[in-house]
């Protein structure tokens, strides 16, 4: 099951975005005095007490505006209402209740999701004690916070993860592959090869899946849970309408995915859009494999290949596939291989055989010695899989150069024989 999703709304200027960062412990969305600063979508993975969701930040309402830009902001706001599991309405405390609060308390009971009042900038006495100033939106007792401060967040968080579904575990052994990419690069195309039937709608028209489905699909004694994604596009400034509701899904899908299938165009160069969803896929921990379609059309494999791992570093490290979705051509090699990443992302690797290709690293390379004091290394462990992490003893952990520690990784990388799976090392303190 894919985490729930939280959309925060509320009219211009009442601190949503301080919020939006707040819960998700950043500094994501942009924090302005000025009204209306939030225009394009923002959406994060938060966590509380062990329960993960997305948090969607929206633009502020200005209800009867002629502003085309208002319009947007508010097919947006519907859209995020549709997808969300519950809903937080932020006002604001310091200038007590607004008729646009009210419209937008409207909106949220016409869409019938759970919702909670967070009452902002109670950073004062007064404000917190104006929170009952709101029951009459009809959402529920408000609750007074300071986003920017924090204070009540703990509350009003306890109160949302309440109202949130709970987590389904599914029965089924299966591993869940999503396909992503920029739209029209041929993702349905390959959903429907690995599928064997048409279930994707396939178009020239870019963007033209626009939901997120699964279907699952055997290879020899293996089960695979296939997530068709709708086309990503991170670098557009103002997503249309309908792209913001797919990008949302999109991540939802990657989000509960064990293996990524980044999907390219082979006639184009690797984009730094192309790149910066699969990286975005290596910091989540997923397996990946860098699917190049439109093979039938004659690219230069070699001089694409080169130009991937000139631009992204991680490439040395992940399984390239060339193929052709039209003509079927080299598809049949994507779910073994699938299996194969999938496999190395879960293994338990044994505790001997680190040690010894530890010892081979160290052997091949000693380490430096920083203030003339050589750099030691005594034990290694894998302390967690999907994906694995390594946790080494050393007697100066902090004093591990960068570049050391990257001829560690690579080293244990190759040493282990794993591709396509995101290594983590954790260095730890110990005296002998």
């Amino acid at each position: 099951m894919a985490a729930p999703t939280v959309a925060i709304i509320g009219r211009v200027n009442v601190g949503k975005s301080t919020l939006f960062n707040r819960i998700v412990g950043g500094s994501s969305a942009i924090v302005s005095g000025s009204p209306g600063v939030t225009r394009d979508r923002n959406i994060a993975l938060a966590n509380w007490s062990g329960h993960d969701f997305f948090v969607v930040d929206t633009g502020g309402l200005v209800p009867g505006s002629e502003d085309p830009i208002q319009s947007a902001i508010e097919r947006q706001v519907g859209f995020a209402l549709d997808e969300a599991d519950a809903v937080i309405l932020v006002v604001d405390g310091a200038t007590g209740p607004h008729p646009f609060d009210t419209a937008a308390a409207d909106l949220i009971r016409r869409s019938g999701r759970p919702a909670i009042v967070a009452v902002n900038k109670a950073e004062s006495g007064r404000v917190m004690q104006s929170a009952p100033e709101f029951y009459p939106l009809g959402l529920g007792e408000p609750l007074a916070v300071s986003a920017l401060h924090g204070t009540g967040s703990g509350d009003l968080l306890d109160a949302l993860v309440a109202l949130l579904p709970k987590e389904e575990h599914e029965e089924i052994d299966a591993v869940s592959l999503a396909i992503v990419g920029k739209p029209n690069v041929g993702k349905s195309s390959i959903y429907n090869r690995l599928a064997g039937y048409e279930r994707g709608i396939v178009s020239d028209v870019p963007g033209t899946t626009r939901d997120a489905t699964d279907t699952f699909v055997k290879w020899k004694e293996r089960t695979f849970r296939l997530v068709d994604t709708a086309g990503l596009r991170r670098t557009a400034r103002r997503m249309e309408d309908l792209e913001f509701y797919s990008t949302l899904r999109s991540w939802r899908s990657l989000e509960r995915s064990d293996v990524v299938l980044m999907l390219m165009d082979g006639t184009e160069p690797p984009s730094v859009q192309d790149l910066r969803i699969a990286g975005k896929a290596w910091e989540m921990g997923r397996g990946l494999i860098i699917g190049v379609n439109k093979l039938d059309l004659g690219f230069d494999r070699k001089a694409w290949l080169e130009t991937l791992l000139d631009r992204f570093s991680p490439a040395r490290w992940i399984p390239v596939m060339f193929f052709s979705a039209l003509t079927g051509a080299g598809v049949g090699r994507i779910l073994p291989m699938a299996a194969r990443v999938s496999d190395d992302r879960s293994a338990a690797l044994p505790t001997s055989e680190i040690n010894r290709r530890l010892e081979e690293a160290v052997e091949a390379v000693q380490p430096p010695s920083p203030k003339g004091k050589p750099l030691r290394f005594f034990y290694a462990t894998q302390v967690t899989s999907n994906p694995p992490r390594i946790l080494i003893f050393t007697n100066r952990p902090d004093e591990i150069p960068e570049n050391y520690r990257r001829y560690l990784d690579n080293s244990l990388r190759e040493l282990l024989g794993l591709r396509g799976v995101p290594l983590g090392i954790i260095y730890r303190k110990r005296e002998h």
